[in-house]
Formats: structure tokens, C-alpha cells, sequence
């Protein structure tokens, strides 16, 4: 199991347990927070201890959408706008949105490849729905394919031009969510057809280069009982079988609540729907995974 994990750190520097993880049973990678980052000169000491401990380039991730998604207090990363800035900024000009949006990604990606990481996990591909419940919001770059499907191109390929992999999410879109899936379970009451039309900038994004998916912790009501991330539909069917994606599918964070209190059980539920990329953010997560299946 620990080399389809990306785990979450306690702190600023490891802990005695992290080092015998990292070093007797390396992960994929690892993600930070912003509990794990104080200055440049930390980061970067930090994802060099952590290769120490592995002997080999472990991924490093981090949330670095920009606006209120950040996890880095200093610039480029603490002055970004909203994806939803430059989706106004759109609407007045298109060719002016993309290329901004291009070098926002560009800027924050290089700062990342300076600091040791690997992963962005970004561009938000959810569709904005005025309905849908507030977690999203502001994340998205818009309410229609067309729209949301150039900037994250935009971003895209800024972060890839810099040396850093995009991670596109949340599959198949958690615009319409009525719940925020880290503290409850969300569903989707419309119908399939509606959900992979709007599914169309992962396909699209995909096609021109995405190599990481992120799934959703969402039940979609007109296809499954289970969340995205733990359903053979919606992660073998529709993500590798319809839009034929060969990359790495993520789980999100199995932590959270919107895929049930059981770490351990909610990692071999992802893993068997077809997830080879499983997030474990929180510490006690990450105990619990290395206890039991590790």
C-alpha cells in the first residue's frame, strides 16, 4: 500500500516516527500544509529531509490554487487571485484572461520547482452552480465548459512549462455539491447526462497532456450509492474506460468525512475502485494507515 501513498507530515520538521516511515517504507509522496511551512529556507530543508529518509526523489504536493486556497504566507503564493477573477476577467476579454492565468500558474510554478515540489494540486475543473454549496465558489473558474476549459488549460500548462504536474479536480465535478465532503457526505441529484457534460474539461484537459486526475468525495444519485473516489463506475468506467485516461487517478483526502471515518478501510475502498494515488492528509490518518495496511 505505501507506494500508492502521498501522506500529510505532522510539523515543520519530522517527526522520529516519520523518519522510520519514510526510510523502512517509502511512499509515493508527500503532501504539505500550512502547518508544515513557515519560511523558503524550512520548505525547502523539510522535502530534503524527507528525500534523505527515502533515498530517491519522493513527490512532493501542495493545495497552491491561488486566492484563499494557499498554504504558503509569502509571495508569489499569498498574492494570487481567485480562479473566479479570471473568469470575470473573461468575460471582458478572453485572450487577455488566458494569458494572465498562464503566467500566474507560470510564476507560482517556478517558485514551487525552487522549493522541491513535484505536484500542484491544481486547476479546479468544478463547474460553478449558484446552488451548489460553498466550497467551491470562488474556486472555479466559471459555470460553463467552454470558459472553465481554457483558463485550467491556461493554468495547465503554466505549471507544466515551470516543471510541476498538474492535478485536475475534483472528478466528475463537485460544483453542484450540496455539502462541503470534509465534514459531511455531498450528493448530486442530476441526471448522468447533465454530470459527464459537464465533466468535459477533465476530458478536454486530458486530451491535451493532464497526467493527474483528483476525484470527488460526491455521491452522483442517478448512477451509484458510493462517493466517486470509491466507485468502479465512475473511476474505471467513466475515467479510464470512456475518456480513456492512462495517468495517476487521486483519491481526495481520505481523512475526510465525506468518505466515512474508517482511513484504513476508505484507502482500500479507493484502491479497489481503481485509485492508484491515495491522499492522506492528517497525522492520526496516516498512523492508522501505516498501522493496519502499510
Amino acid at each position: 500500500m505505501n507506494e500508492h501513498l502521498i501522506i500529510g507530515l505532522e510539523g515543520l520538521v519530522l517527526t522520529t516516527q516519520e523518519c522510520t516511515w519514510l526510510k523502512e517504507r517509502p511512499p509515493l509522496g508527500i503532501i504539505l500544509f500550512a502547518r508544515n511551512t513557515e519560511s523558503p529556507e524550512q520548505v525547502k530543508a523539510l522535502l530534503a529531509a524527507v528525500r534523505a529518509c527515502t533515498g530517491q526523489n519522493t513527490w512532493a504536493a501542495i493545495d497552491e490554487e491561488g486566492g484563499r486556497v494557499n498554504r504558503m504566507p509569502w509571495a508569489p503564493f499569498n498574492a494570487r487571485r481567485h480562479a473566479a477573477d479570471y473568469g470575470v476577467m473573461f468575460g471582458r476579454n478572453a485572450g487577455t484572461a488566458i494569458q494572465a492565468a498562464y503566467q500566474d500558474s507560470l510564476c507560482a510554478g517556478e517558485a514551487l520547482k525552487g522549493l522541491g515540489f513535484t505536484h500542484n494540486c491544481a486547476p479546479v475543473l468544478d463547474l460553478f452552480h449558484p446552488d451548489g454549496h460553498g466550497i467551491i465558489g470562488k474556486r472555479s473558474f466559471g459555470d460553463n465548459v467552454e470558459q472553465v476549459t481554457a483558463l485550467a488549460m491556461a493554468c495547465m500548462r503554466g505549471l507544466h512549462d515551470a516543471g510541476i504536474e498538474a492535478v485536475g479536480k475534483h472528478f466528475p465535478g463537485h460544483g453542484r455539491a450540496n455539502a462541503d465532503s470534509h465534514v459531511a457526505v455531498p450528493q448530486v441529484d442530476a441526471p448522468l447526462a447533465t454530470i459527464l457534460d459537464e465533466a468535459e474539461p477533465f476530458a478536454r484537459l486530458i486530451a491535451a497532456g493532464l497526467k493527474h486526475v483528483m476525484t470527488a468525495h460526491v455521491i452522483y444519485r442517478d448512477t451509484v450509492k458510493d462517493v466517486a473516489t470509491i466507485s468502479p463506475f465512475w473511476v474505471r468506467h467513466v475515467l479510464r474506460q470512456r475518456i480513456n485516461f492512462f495517468g495517476r487517478i487521486w483519491s481526495d483526502d481520505l481523512c475526510m468525512k465525506g468518505v466515512g471515518e474508517d482511513v484504513p478501510a476508505a484507502a482500500e475502498a479507493a484502491l479497489t475502485a481503481g485509485c492508484d494515488t491515495m491522499l492522506i492528509c492528517q497525522p492520526e490518518g496516516v498512523r492508522q494507515v501505516y498501522e493496519r495496511l502499510c
